[in-house]
């Protein structure tokens, strides 16, 4: 018999992180008019509201790195997981410190444990260790998720090897993965694009679903680098 997985602990998007939205809604609080109403409007619970300001705010200030965590948290609220995907990754890019970068990474972790996409929340819980090893939540969280990745191993079969014969649908984080990589072919950084759906390839079966664009951006980049 299995032992029974611990419960998993994901706070804000539902607990713990409510700490750090404190945090970046109060350290942006003085950037803009924009800002400072977002962060009414998200502290009242008005969560579309306060995206819409966000994304006011960062029209206004693009190098505010901390507006697109908020973004994301107001996405998040509002179960809208490819887009507060997205505003996470752009957060990390623009970041620059592990403590900050692990948060991104570890809220990126939860929305796809809440969607139980438990192998690329894996990832993500892996990176923010990686990035903060102090981290006891994310540790506890990347333990569940490596428990039911081995659960859904065991219980999953010839179901999952008939699904692999054929292109699978792409997850939301399969289509936020593409959409930044596409962002980097745009600045034509082929070789950073093709790494990055690489990996995410690694954390998500799904992105098979874009292999016919992994494979051009690896061509590309192979020309660049000759």
């Amino acid at each position: 018999m299995m032992k029974p997985s611990p419960s998993l602990k994901i706070f804000d998007i539902l607990k713990r992180n409510l700490i750090y939205i404190a945090l970046l809604l109060i350290l942006s609080a003085f950037t803009n008019d924009e800002a400072r109403q977002a962060n009414s409007a998200f502290d009242k619970g008005n969560y579309e509201e306060a995206e819409e300001l966000y994304k006011a705010a960062i029209e206004v200030s693009p190098d505010n790195y901390k507006l697109y965590f908020n973004l994301g948290n107001a996405q998040a609220k509002q179960g809208k997981v490819e887009e507060a995907i997205e505003s996470f990754m752009e957060f990390r890019s623009l970041a620059e410190s592990p403590q900050d970068k692990s948060m991104a990474e570890y809220n990126i972790g939860t929305l796809l444990a809440e969607d139980q996409k438990w192998k690329p929340a894996a990832t993500h819980f892996k990176n923010a260790l990686k990035l903060n090893s102090s981290d006891l939540d994310a540790k506890h969280n990347y333990e569940r998720a490596l428990a039911e990745m081995q659960n859904e191993e065991d219980e999953g079969g010839d179901e999952q090897n008939q699904e692999k014969q054929q292109p699978p649908e792409p997850s939301e984080y399969a289509i936020a993965m593409k959409k930044q990589a596409e962002k980097l072919v745009a600045e034509q950084r082929y070789q950073d694009a093709y790494n990055l759906m690489q990996r995410a390839l690694e954390a998500d079966d799904t992105v098979r679903a874009f292999n016919d664009f992994i494979e051009r951006i690896r061509n590309v980049s192979e020309i660049n680098s000759n």
